[in-house]
């Protein structure tokens, strides 16, 4: 770096020189080239998330790869029973009237959460054995396109990288009080996570990658990190306005290169306007299954 660089955790003026000089090249790889090392510029990994932001506001786009849920291809939501509802009304399937902030979705934002099992879906919602809950049922009626971070680059070492990074952060757990076992599990494990932890780009691939969103979770000491992940969900859905999908933060198991049968949907109006509701049950949780005991499977307790 020169003397003069400002170096904060994010890019330097020397990575923004770097890539200005490809553009004016007019090289389409010197361009790529310098266009995934201004990504990665950071002091910490988590420099790469904010990096990600102003780069895609300024106009440099990354391409991350999309998927295509399939016509026919069942949906479900889980809610927990209540007698006064009929369960059998649509109307009590529709999104959130309220429009709470979620992961993928500000305040005031319309969006629908879905799961690809009833099962991933029992964790989404903390649904306790014996506890009864209504299993809402939905079918495609046209192919939904949705943007997330599943694509891999066999020629391109930093955009794996930095989607390796991006996926973890968007499905990292966040620190609310109905995670309250899930992190007393994790601080156990980890301790206190800083950033000076997570500045090595080894620690991108700990576990195949399985360890860094539950880093990220650790690492976040506010309530939850949804301002983040909702700029990540934005970016994508100005390519993507039917929705994002993204692997349960309770179920982490989707990666760049990895796609699993289990996993969540964020759907906006359009993707919403592609489903047809089936009808519901009414069931009870026989499951004993939890978060933490998937955490406890994925990066083991013996610490």
């Amino acid at each position: 770096m020169n003397s003069g660089d400002e170096y904060t955790d994010g890019f330097t003026q020397r990575s923004i020189d770097a890539y200005n000089q490809a553009v004016e090249s007019g090289d389409a790889e010197r361009i790529e080239q310098a266009k995934y090392s201004l990504l990665i510029d950071a002091i910490s990994i988590l420099g790469i998330v904010g990096n990600y932001i102003t780069v895609e506001q300024h106009g440099i786009q990354f391409d991350f790869g999309v998927s295509c849920i399939h016509k026919g291809t069942r949906l479900y939501r889980i809610r927990s029973y209540q007698q006064d509802i009929n369960f059998d009304d649509p109307c009590a399937w529709e999104p959130n009237p309220h429009r709470t902030q979620g992961r993928a979705n500000r305040q005031g934002q319309e969006a629908m959460y879905l799961g690809s099992t009833e099962a991933v879906c029992l964790l989404e919602t903390h649904t306790a054995i014996g506890q009864r809950y209504a299993l809402g049922s939905y079918e495609c009626s046209e192919d939904i396109v949705v943007g997330g971070f599943l694509h891999i680059d066999s020629t391109n070492t930093l955009h794996n990288i930095a989607g390796m990074v991006l996926n973890s952060l968007l499905i990292a757990p966040s620190r609310e009080k109905r995670n309250s076992d899930l992190f007393g599990f994790l601080d156990r494990c980890y301790g206190q996570i800083l950033l000076d932890d997570l500045c090595d780009l080894s620690c991108v691939m700990e576990r195949g990658g399985l360890e860094l969103p539950f880093k990220f979770g650790v690492l976040n000491q506010r309530e939850h990190l949804h301002d983040l992940t909702n700029d990540i969900c934005a970016i994508l859905a100005e390519k993507t306005p039917d929705g994002i999908r993204y692997s349960s933060c309770f179920l982490p198991l989707e990666a760049p290169g990895i796609a699993c049968s289990d996993y969540n949907l964020a759907l906006y109006r359009s993707g919403i306007d592609k489903l047809k509701f089936l009808g519901c049950k009414i069931k009870t949780n026989e499951s004993p299954l939890t978060s933490v005991d998937v955490a406890k499977c994925l990066i083991g307790c013996g610490r």
